[in-house]
């Protein structure tokens, strides 16, 4: 029998568009345990942070490291993943 094949970054860190608290970009991070936002949360890029509500004052940019890692992970991916 086979183990299932590892999850993708994609897959870990579902969640795009988050920004945290005084942060000027916006992460991909995993889905908070219990739906509990206001927990510490981990970015795909290895930052952690607080989710941010307010309404953003000036241009907000994707993390570099978050699209990076996903794109890294989905270059990398072997083809019995990809098909």
């Amino acid at each position: 029998m086979t183990a299932p094949p590892a999850p993708s970054m994609a897959e870990l860190y579902p969640i795009k568009r988050v920004r945290f608290v005084k942060g000027r970009t916006y992460h991909r991070t995993k889905r908070p345990a219990d739906e509990r936002w206001w927990d510490l949360l981990e970015a795909a890029c290895g930052k952690s942070g607080y989710l941010e509500r307010g309404f953003p004052l000036g241009a907000i940019t994707p993390c570099r490291g978050c699209v990076k890692a996903v794109e890294a992970d989905e270059s990398n991916a072997s083809p019995d993943r990809t098909g």
